[in-house]
Protein backbone atom coordinates (compact mmCIF):
# COMPACT_ATOMS: atom_id res chain seq x y z
CA UNK A 1 0.00 0.00 0.00
CA UNK A 2 1.29 3.61 -0.95
CA UNK A 3 2.69 5.20 2.26
CA UNK A 4 2.42 9.05 0.61
CA UNK A 5 0.88 10.85 3.33
CA UNK A 6 -2.75 12.89 2.06
CA UNK A 7 -3.77 15.93 3.80
CA UNK A 8 -7.24 14.32 4.49
CA UNK A 9 -6.46 11.82 7.15
CA UNK A 10 -9.56 8.78 8.30
CA UNK A 11 -11.45 10.26 10.93
CA UNK A 12 -14.92 10.65 12.34
CA UNK A 13 -17.66 8.99 13.56
CA UNK A 14 -20.74 6.30 13.21
CA UNK A 15 -23.62 7.89 11.46
CA UNK A 16 -26.81 6.90 11.31
CA UNK A 17 -27.81 7.44 7.46
CA UNK A 18 -29.81 10.35 7.11
CA UNK A 19 -32.42 8.91 4.52
CA UNK A 20 -34.19 7.53 7.33
CA UNK A 21 -36.55 7.91 9.74
CA UNK A 22 -35.61 6.13 12.77
CA UNK A 23 -36.85 4.18 15.38
CA UNK A 24 -35.96 2.16 18.41
CA UNK A 25 -38.43 -0.03 19.95
CA UNK A 26 -36.31 -0.59 23.00
CA UNK A 27 -33.84 0.96 25.15
CA UNK A 28 -31.04 0.46 26.10
CA UNK A 29 -29.09 -2.87 25.02
CA UNK A 30 -27.43 -5.99 26.12
CA UNK A 31 -24.92 -6.93 23.07
CA UNK A 32 -21.89 -5.22 24.68
CA UNK A 33 -20.22 -3.66 22.05
CA UNK A 34 -16.86 -2.35 22.72
CA UNK A 35 -17.33 0.13 19.61
CA UNK A 36 -20.72 1.34 20.59
CA UNK A 37 -21.36 5.27 19.85
CA UNK A 38 -24.40 4.80 21.31
CA UNK A 39 -23.98 4.22 25.08
CA UNK A 40 -20.85 7.17 25.18
CA UNK A 41 -24.32 9.51 23.94
CA UNK A 42 -27.04 7.97 25.97
CA UNK A 43 -24.36 8.51 28.90
CA UNK A 44 -23.91 12.28 28.33
CA UNK A 45 -27.68 12.86 27.43
CA UNK A 46 -29.04 11.30 31.18
CA UNK A 47 -25.16 12.48 33.01
CA UNK A 48 -24.47 8.72 34.03
CA UNK A 49 -27.44 8.65 35.63
CA UNK A 50 -29.22 5.83 33.89
CA UNK A 51 -27.88 2.03 32.20
CA UNK A 52 -28.68 1.43 28.44
CA UNK A 53 -28.13 -2.32 29.76
CA UNK A 54 -31.37 -2.19 31.05
CA UNK A 55 -33.88 -2.59 28.35
CA UNK A 56 -37.33 -1.51 28.52
CA UNK A 57 -39.99 -0.92 25.35
CA UNK A 58 -40.05 2.43 23.69
CA UNK A 59 -43.67 3.65 23.39
CA UNK A 60 -45.18 3.26 20.18
CA UNK A 61 -48.37 5.40 20.11
CA UNK A 62 -47.39 8.13 18.28
CA UNK A 63 -45.97 5.64 15.41
CA UNK A 64 -49.78 3.88 15.38
CA UNK A 65 -51.19 7.61 15.46
CA UNK A 66 -49.13 8.55 12.36
CA UNK A 67 -49.16 5.22 10.79
CA UNK A 68 -53.14 5.87 10.90
CA UNK A 69 -52.99 9.03 9.08
CA UNK A 70 -53.41 10.89 12.58
CA UNK A 71 -52.02 13.97 12.95
CA UNK A 72 -48.29 13.89 15.65
CA UNK A 73 -48.28 17.33 15.48
CA UNK A 74 -45.14 17.71 13.12
CA UNK A 75 -45.59 18.32 9.58
CA UNK A 76 -42.79 16.96 8.59
CA UNK A 77 -42.97 13.73 10.12
CA UNK A 78 -46.38 13.58 8.72
CA UNK A 79 -45.48 14.30 5.04
CA UNK A 80 -42.81 11.83 5.49
CA UNK A 81 -44.94 8.91 6.60
CA UNK A 82 -47.87 9.81 4.28
CA UNK A 83 -45.14 9.41 1.36
CA UNK A 84 -43.89 6.17 2.91
CA UNK A 85 -40.83 7.07 3.80
CA UNK A 86 -38.49 4.50 4.67
CA UNK A 87 -38.18 3.71 8.41
CA UNK A 88 -34.89 2.63 10.06
CA UNK A 89 -35.51 0.10 12.54
CA UNK A 90 -32.79 -0.64 15.42
CA UNK A 91 -30.49 2.63 15.08
CA UNK A 92 -29.55 2.94 18.90
CA UNK A 93 -31.14 -0.65 20.13
CA UNK A 94 -31.32 -4.03 18.66
CA UNK A 95 -34.45 -4.37 17.89
CA UNK A 96 -34.75 -8.19 18.71
CA UNK A 97 -32.88 -7.88 22.14
CA UNK A 98 -32.33 -11.67 23.47
CA UNK A 99 -34.28 -13.40 25.66
CA UNK A 100 -36.60 -10.18 25.67
CA UNK A 101 -38.35 -9.76 22.41
CA UNK A 102 -40.06 -13.27 22.43
CA UNK A 103 -41.49 -12.36 25.96
CA UNK A 104 -42.12 -8.56 25.50
CA UNK A 105 -42.62 -8.34 21.43
CA UNK A 106 -42.68 -4.92 21.22
CA UNK A 107 -41.00 -5.03 17.83
CA UNK A 108 -43.58 -7.58 17.01
CA UNK A 109 -46.17 -5.05 17.31
CA UNK A 110 -44.34 -2.20 15.56
CA UNK A 111 -44.14 -4.54 12.80
CA UNK A 112 -47.48 -5.12 13.29
CA UNK A 113 -48.06 -1.77 12.49
CA UNK A 114 -46.28 -1.77 9.20
CA UNK A 115 -47.73 -4.79 8.23
CA UNK A 116 -51.38 -3.01 8.41
CA UNK A 117 -50.23 -0.33 5.67
CA UNK A 118 -47.37 -2.09 3.57
CA UNK A 119 -44.73 0.35 5.38
CA UNK A 120 -40.78 -0.08 3.85
CA UNK A 121 -38.55 -0.67 6.68
CA UNK A 122 -34.82 -1.32 6.66
CA UNK A 123 -34.10 -3.79 9.57
CA UNK A 124 -30.47 -3.38 11.49
CA UNK A 125 -29.96 -6.24 14.00
CA UNK A 126 -27.01 -8.26 15.17
CA UNK A 127 -29.23 -11.10 16.66
CA UNK A 128 -31.19 -13.31 13.52
CA UNK A 129 -32.41 -15.53 15.58
CA UNK A 130 -35.54 -14.01 17.27
CA UNK A 131 -37.31 -12.82 14.28
CA UNK A 132 -40.20 -13.22 13.81
CA UNK A 133 -40.07 -14.32 10.00
CA UNK A 134 -44.69 -15.01 9.83
CA UNK A 135 -44.78 -11.18 9.86
CA UNK A 136 -41.59 -10.57 8.21
CA UNK A 137 -42.83 -12.77 5.33
CA UNK A 138 -45.86 -10.79 4.87
CA UNK A 139 -44.25 -7.06 5.06
CA UNK A 140 -41.72 -4.93 2.79
CA UNK A 141 -38.36 -5.24 4.76
CA UNK A 142 -35.04 -5.10 3.63
CA UNK A 143 -32.44 -6.55 6.35
CA UNK A 144 -29.29 -5.32 7.36
CA UNK A 145 -27.18 -7.66 9.57
CA UNK A 146 -23.85 -6.12 11.55
CA UNK A 147 -20.70 -8.15 11.56
CA UNK A 148 -17.47 -6.65 11.93
CA UNK A 149 -15.27 -10.02 11.48
CA UNK A 150 -15.43 -13.13 9.57
CA UNK A 151 -13.68 -14.75 12.73
CA UNK A 152 -15.29 -16.03 15.62
CA UNK A 153 -12.48 -14.91 18.43
CA UNK A 154 -12.72 -11.19 17.24
CA UNK A 155 -16.84 -10.95 17.53
CA UNK A 156 -16.22 -12.59 20.88
CA UNK A 157 -13.37 -9.57 21.74
CA UNK A 158 -15.63 -6.81 20.27
CA UNK A 159 -19.09 -7.90 20.97
CA UNK A 160 -19.76 -8.91 24.76
CA UNK A 161 -23.38 -10.91 24.06
CA UNK A 162 -23.50 -11.54 20.35
CA UNK A 163 -23.76 -14.70 18.13
CA UNK A 164 -20.88 -15.96 16.50
CA UNK A 165 -20.64 -15.23 12.67
CA UNK A 166 -21.48 -18.49 11.16
CA UNK A 167 -24.52 -18.47 13.44
CA UNK A 168 -25.82 -15.21 12.87
CA UNK A 169 -25.42 -15.98 9.05
CA UNK A 170 -27.14 -19.09 8.97
CA UNK A 171 -30.01 -17.64 11.19
CA UNK A 172 -31.20 -15.63 8.34
CA UNK A 173 -34.10 -16.96 6.50
CA UNK A 174 -34.14 -17.47 2.73
CA UNK A 175 -37.21 -15.51 0.95
CA UNK A 176 -38.33 -13.39 3.50
CA UNK A 177 -37.02 -10.03 2.36
CA UNK A 178 -36.76 -7.69 -0.53
CA UNK A 179 -32.87 -7.74 -0.01
CA UNK A 180 -29.80 -8.82 2.47
CA UNK A 181 -27.14 -6.40 3.49
CA UNK A 182 -24.16 -7.26 5.79
CA UNK A 183 -23.19 -3.95 7.38
CA UNK A 184 -19.17 -4.81 7.68
CA UNK A 185 -19.78 -1.83 10.02
CA UNK A 186 -17.73 -0.63 12.00
CA UNK A 187 -14.43 -2.03 9.59
CA UNK A 188 -11.25 -2.90 11.07
CA UNK A 189 -8.16 -2.63 9.37
CA UNK A 190 -6.01 -3.65 12.16
CA UNK A 191 -8.47 -7.19 12.54
CA UNK A 192 -7.52 -8.09 8.70
CA UNK A 193 -3.44 -6.74 9.25
CA UNK A 194 -0.85 -9.15 7.33
CA UNK A 195 1.57 -10.94 9.31
CA UNK A 196 4.18 -11.24 7.14
CA UNK A 197 5.45 -7.69 7.31
CA UNK A 198 5.47 -6.67 3.51
CA UNK A 199 1.63 -5.54 3.26
CA UNK A 200 -0.58 -3.85 5.73
CA UNK A 201 -3.78 -6.04 4.68
CA UNK A 202 -4.14 -10.11 4.75
CA UNK A 203 -5.99 -9.75 1.46
CA UNK A 204 -7.15 -13.68 1.87
CA UNK A 205 -8.92 -13.04 4.92
CA UNK A 206 -10.70 -9.72 3.18
CA UNK A 207 -11.70 -12.77 0.33
CA UNK A 208 -12.45 -15.30 3.33
CA UNK A 209 -15.30 -12.76 5.02
CA UNK A 210 -17.00 -12.18 1.80
CA UNK A 211 -16.76 -15.76 0.72
CA UNK A 212 -18.93 -16.46 3.79
CA UNK A 213 -21.59 -13.77 3.40
CA UNK A 214 -22.09 -14.23 -0.18
CA UNK A 215 -23.83 -16.98 0.51
CA UNK A 216 -26.87 -15.51 2.27
CA UNK A 217 -25.89 -11.08 0.92
CA UNK A 218 -26.69 -9.08 -1.94
CA UNK A 219 -24.62 -6.88 -0.96
CA UNK A 220 -22.18 -5.53 1.69
CA UNK A 221 -22.20 -1.74 3.57
CA UNK A 222 -18.90 -0.90 5.11
CA UNK A 223 -17.73 2.05 7.22
CA UNK A 224 -14.84 2.51 9.34
CA UNK A 225 -14.25 2.28 13.03
CA UNK A 226 -15.04 5.70 14.43
CA UNK A 227 -15.14 7.49 18.24
CA UNK A 228 -17.07 5.92 20.61
CA UNK A 229 -15.78 7.00 23.52
CA UNK A 230 -13.75 5.45 26.38
CA UNK A 231 -14.91 1.72 24.77
CA UNK A 232 -13.24 2.64 21.49
CA UNK A 233 -10.07 4.18 23.14
CA UNK A 234 -9.73 1.12 25.21
CA UNK A 235 -10.19 -0.97 22.26
CA UNK A 236 -7.48 0.48 20.30
CA UNK A 237 -4.97 -0.14 22.82
CA UNK A 238 -5.73 -3.87 22.70
CA UNK A 239 -5.52 -3.85 18.71
CA UNK A 240 -2.97 -0.84 18.30
CA UNK A 241 -4.33 2.14 15.76
CA UNK A 242 -5.47 2.46 12.51
CA UNK A 243 -2.39 3.42 10.09
CA UNK A 244 -3.70 3.54 6.93
CA UNK A 245 -3.79 7.14 5.43
CA UNK A 246 -5.96 8.34 2.99
CA UNK A 247 -4.56 6.55 -0.17
CA UNK A 248 -4.42 3.25 1.73
CA UNK A 249 -8.13 3.27 2.56
CA UNK A 250 -9.09 3.83 -0.83
CA UNK A 251 -6.93 0.92 -2.37
CA UNK A 252 -8.62 -1.07 0.38
CA UNK A 253 -12.03 0.15 -0.77
CA UNK A 254 -11.12 -0.38 -4.74
CA UNK A 255 -9.96 -3.40 -3.75
CA UNK A 256 -13.17 -5.09 -1.49
CA UNK A 257 -15.37 -3.23 -4.64
CA UNK A 258 -13.88 -5.56 -7.15
CA UNK A 259 -14.19 -8.54 -4.46
CA UNK A 260 -17.49 -8.06 -3.82
CA UNK A 261 -18.24 -7.53 -7.53
CA UNK A 262 -16.63 -10.60 -8.17
CA UNK A 263 -19.19 -12.48 -6.33
CA UNK A 264 -21.71 -10.60 -7.40
CA UNK A 265 -22.52 -8.84 -4.13
CA UNK A 266 -23.05 -5.09 -4.44
CA UNK A 267 -21.00 -2.86 -2.78
CA UNK A 268 -21.74 0.50 -0.79
CA UNK A 269 -19.53 2.64 1.94
CA UNK A 270 -19.81 5.93 3.77
CA UNK A 271 -16.36 6.39 3.29
CA UNK A 272 -15.08 8.38 -0.06
CA UNK A 273 -18.80 7.38 -1.55
CA UNK A 274 -17.66 8.06 -4.99
CA UNK A 275 -16.39 4.14 -4.57
CA UNK A 276 -20.10 3.46 -3.71
CA UNK A 277 -22.69 1.70 -6.35
CA UNK A 278 -25.18 3.75 -4.80
CA UNK A 279 -24.52 7.63 -3.40
CA UNK A 280 -27.15 5.91 -0.60
CA UNK A 281 -24.19 4.08 1.50
CA UNK A 282 -26.81 1.45 3.64
CA UNK A 283 -27.38 -0.91 0.63
CA UNK A 284 -30.14 0.83 -1.30
CA UNK A 285 -30.74 1.78 -4.56
CA UNK A 286 -33.37 4.70 -5.27
CA UNK A 287 -35.35 1.74 -7.56
CA UNK A 288 -35.69 -0.39 -4.30
CA UNK A 289 -37.08 1.86 -1.89
CA UNK A 290 -38.85 5.05 -2.99
CA UNK A 291 -37.32 8.02 -1.43
CA UNK A 292 -39.15 11.10 -0.89
CA UNK A 293 -36.82 13.44 0.65
CA UNK A 294 -34.49 14.19 -2.52
CA UNK A 295 -33.20 16.89 0.07
CA UNK A 296 -31.09 14.76 1.68
CA UNK A 297 -27.25 14.31 1.23
CA UNK A 298 -27.58 10.85 0.04
CA UNK A 299 -29.67 12.16 -3.11
CA UNK A 300 -28.38 15.97 -3.28
CA UNK A 301 -25.34 14.62 -4.18
CA UNK A 302 -26.62 12.06 -6.54
CA UNK A 303 -26.22 15.19 -9.41
CA UNK A 304 -22.37 15.39 -7.56
CA UNK A 305 -22.04 11.19 -7.53
CA UNK A 306 -23.32 11.20 -11.77
CA UNK A 307 -21.06 14.10 -12.43
CA UNK A 308 -24.13 16.10 -13.48
CA UNK A 309 -23.11 19.07 -11.68
CA UNK A 310 -19.52 20.07 -10.39
CA UNK A 311 -20.87 21.85 -6.65
CA UNK A 312 -24.05 21.89 -5.05
CA UNK A 313 -25.33 25.37 -3.79
CA UNK A 314 -28.24 26.81 -1.39
CA UNK A 315 -30.43 27.45 -4.28
CA UNK A 316 -30.25 23.44 -4.98
CA UNK A 317 -31.04 22.56 -1.65
CA UNK A 318 -34.13 25.33 -1.98
CA UNK A 319 -34.94 23.87 -5.05
CA UNK A 320 -35.28 19.99 -3.76
CA UNK A 321 -37.66 21.01 -0.89
CA UNK A 322 -41.10 19.72 -1.53
CA UNK A 323 -43.55 23.01 -1.84
CA UNK A 324 -45.77 20.99 1.20
CA UNK A 325 -42.97 21.76 3.13
CA UNK A 326 -41.51 25.25 2.80
CA UNK A 327 -43.57 27.49 4.67
CA UNK A 328 -44.10 24.85 7.80
CA UNK A 329 -42.31 25.21 11.20
CA UNK A 330 -39.51 23.14 12.37
CA UNK A 331 -40.79 20.78 15.11
CA UNK A 332 -38.53 19.10 17.72
CA UNK A 333 -38.71 15.71 18.62
CA UNK A 334 -39.95 14.54 21.71
CA UNK A 335 -40.76 10.84 21.09
CA UNK A 336 -38.77 7.96 19.21
CA UNK A 337 -39.79 9.16 16.16
CA UNK A 338 -37.15 11.39 14.54
CA UNK A 339 -35.27 12.19 11.42
CA UNK A 340 -31.42 12.99 12.45
CA UNK A 341 -31.38 16.37 12.21
CA UNK A 342 -34.67 16.73 14.53
CA UNK A 343 -32.08 17.08 17.61
CA UNK A 344 -30.51 20.13 16.05
CA UNK A 345 -33.72 21.86 15.68
CA UNK A 346 -35.80 24.45 17.18
CA UNK A 347 -39.72 25.53 16.72
CA UNK A 348 -38.87 28.31 15.91
CA UNK A 349 -37.56 27.79 12.56
CA UNK A 350 -39.21 26.92 9.23
CA UNK A 351 -37.67 23.28 8.13
CA UNK A 352 -36.07 24.76 5.12
CA UNK A 353 -34.67 27.53 7.25
CA UNK A 354 -32.82 24.49 9.67
CA UNK A 355 -31.86 22.50 6.96
CA UNK A 356 -30.10 25.41 5.40
CA UNK A 357 -28.20 25.77 8.58
CA UNK A 358 -26.66 22.90 8.59
CA UNK A 359 -26.01 22.98 4.86
CA UNK A 360 -23.89 26.06 5.45
CA UNK A 361 -22.22 25.16 7.96
CA UNK A 362 -19.13 26.22 7.14
CA UNK A 363 -15.87 24.34 7.84
CA UNK A 364 -13.61 22.97 5.46
CA UNK A 365 -15.16 19.50 5.83
CA UNK A 366 -18.69 19.52 7.07
CA UNK A 367 -18.67 16.36 10.19
CA UNK A 368 -21.75 14.98 9.20
CA UNK A 369 -20.44 14.64 5.26
CA UNK A 370 -16.53 13.60 6.04
CA UNK A 371 -17.62 10.06 4.14
CA UNK A 372 -19.30 11.56 1.73
CA UNK A 373 -16.23 12.75 0.35
CA UNK A 374 -18.05 16.36 0.64
CA UNK A 375 -16.48 19.74 1.53
CA UNK A 376 -17.28 22.88 1.64
CA UNK A 377 -16.22 25.97 -0.08
CA UNK A 378 -17.19 30.11 0.06
CA UNK A 379 -16.44 31.50 -3.88
CA UNK A 380 -17.46 35.09 -4.23
CA UNK A 381 -19.39 34.71 -1.63
CA UNK A 382 -21.67 31.78 -2.88
CA UNK A 383 -21.35 28.82 -0.73
CA UNK A 384 -20.88 25.79 -2.53
CA UNK A 385 -20.89 21.73 -1.60
CA UNK A 386 -18.00 19.98 -4.12
CA UNK A 387 -17.21 16.13 -4.40
CA UNK A 388 -13.97 14.04 -3.66
CA UNK A 389 -14.24 11.48 -6.66
CA UNK A 390 -12.22 9.05 -4.96
CA UNK A 391 -12.52 7.17 -8.60
CA UNK A 392 -10.04 9.03 -10.19
CA UNK A 393 -6.27 9.43 -9.04
CA UNK A 394 -5.85 11.52 -6.08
Amino acid sequence: MARKRNKLQISGQFLHCPLFLSVDTYEGCTSGCRYCFANPQYDRQNRGTQRREDIRPALLSKWERVLSGQSIGNPMIEYLVNKKHPVQLGTKADPFPPGVERKVQNTRKFLELCNKVNYPVYISTKNTGDMPIDLLAEGNYVLGVSLASHKTEDIRMLEINTSNPQKRLNQIPSGVFKKIIVRWQPFIPQLFKSRNGGELIDWSEIDRFLDLISRVADGVSISFLGWGGKGVQELLRVIGPEDLDDLDAVELLTYIREQAHLRDLEFYTANYRALSDSPVCCGLRDDEFEISTKWVWAYLIKKLYTGEKEYLTVADLEEAFPEALKEAMFATMGVPLYSRWARYSAKKTTIPEEYIKNFTYNRKMNPANFFAGLYSKVVDGEFRIRFLDYRMPI
